[in-house]
């Protein structure tokens, strides 16, 4: 069973979706039983015997909203207004907002299709408009608290209509929650890299492992529905996203860290196939990011940066959240790879800031393995 919480904070919702079990898929056919109570807190259930419709989510939980004032902030009670007309209209007028995303040659055909299977379903809309107030924050830094204010308050009641369904993916709902799973995916990801934390790499590390758990779980529910998936408008994205992590590394660009791995002594067998896992992934990014003439038609070659921290193994994360000195060495050289990519909204100089937090909290004695994250930005300085 998952069991899916949220808690609202400045930063957003980043507390659910963390089961690394996606729930059991039917086909176009309904299947007896259901996944799991996936309803969130304090939010009225819908009955397995009512439609299950946008309006009646929305009105169900509005209704609950309504009468919890101590609890929630009455801005969620509020109607789409022109507030939200101008992140819509954002939506189609920024393609920068996604420049993380897969199948950007053809943006309008897939805006088109995120906007019109919104239309059904109110926690994709919500989350959509959401992360348009996140990158208008950007954008306009004289407005960020306002935007950042708005952001927040729509991915709340996003994730909280989201966890308010008793989810079970078919062919109807498998296409909203995937692109669900990528919006909320890029936004924490913003969230997480644009947070300077005066705790240093307590506070980051904490935020980065939050933010891998959410947008994996989230994301497992999606793709337990592939083969529907596959049937599906988002059938050539996905295929084009698939070869790309399924390639091969070929650069050399991680050499010194798997050598760490090989040789350290403080890390089972288990830790260290994890750890060897994200490394590959890292160097098919780097291969990207450095390609001449990019392979399988027009890729975005940074597509890593966004999906690292969804496709590393569950006791990668573990590493992570424990603190372990060979895992930080690998998020060091994720932060190379983010520098690589600085000119993106979303990254800026959070490489430069992860490689010296990293480095200042491990100390001299493994400035040894630390090399290479540091040449990628002093080379980038000359």
């Amino acid at each position: 069973m998952l069991r899916r919480s949220h808690k609202k904070s400045r930063g957003g919702c980043l507390e659910c979706f963390t089961s690394e079990a996606p729930p059991t898929t039917s086909g176009a056919s309904s299947r007896s039983g259901s996944p799991g109570n996936l309803k969130g807190p304090d939010v009225t259930p819908i009955s397995d015997h009512s439609p299950l419709t946008p309006s009646s989510l929305y009105n169900a939980e509005l209704s609950q909203l309504q009468g919890d004032d101590s609890r929630h902030n009455r801005s969620l009670d509020e109607p789409l207004n022109f507030n939200h007309l101008e992140l819509l209209a954002h939506l189609t007028i920024d393609k920068n907002m996604f420049n993380l995303g897969v199948g950007l040659d053809d943006y309008y055909a897939s805006l088109a299709l995120g906007l019109k299977t919104s239309l059904k379903w109110p926690y994709l809309m919500h989350q959509i408009l959401a992360y348009a107030a996140r990158h208008l924050a950007f954008i306009h830094p004289e407005q960020s608290e306002f935007y950042l204010q708005q952001a927040v308050t729509l991915q709340t009641r996003a994730v909280s209509l989201f966890t308010a369904i008793p989810l079970e993916v078919d062919q109807s709902n498998c296409m909203p929650i995937l692109f669900f799973s990528s919006v909320l995916g890029h936004h924490l990801l913003a969230d997480t890299l644009g947070k300077r934390d005066p705790s240093g790499v307590d506070g980051f590390v904490d935020q980065f492992v939050q933010c891998a758990q959410t947008y994996k779980g989230v994301h497992s529910i999606a793709i337990s529905a592939w083969p529907l998936l596959m049937e599906s408008e988002l059938a050539p994205i996905l295929t084009r996203s698939a070869n790309f992590t399924s390639r091969e590394p070929r650069g050399d660009d991680c050499q010194c860290v798997n050598e760490l791995v090989d040789c350290t002594t403080e890390l089972c067998e288990d830790d260290k196939k994890a750890c060897r896992e994200a490394i590959k992934y890292l160097q098919v990014g780097f291969d990207a990011a450095f390609e001449e003439e990019p392979r399988d038609g027009p890729p975005n070659r940074y597509q890593m940066i966004s999906e690292w921290a969804m496709l590393v193994p569950p006791e990668f994360t573990s590493l992570l959240a424990a603190k372990k000195p060979e895992a930080l060495v690998i998020l060091t050289y994720y932060a190379a790879l983010l520098h690589c990519g600085k000119h993106l909204w979303q990254v800026g100089d959070a490489g430069t800031y992860v490689i010296g937090i990293i480095g200042d909290y491990l100390g001299a004695q493994w400035d040894r393995w630390l090399e290479y994250p540091r040449q990628t930005i002093a080379r980038s300085l000359e």
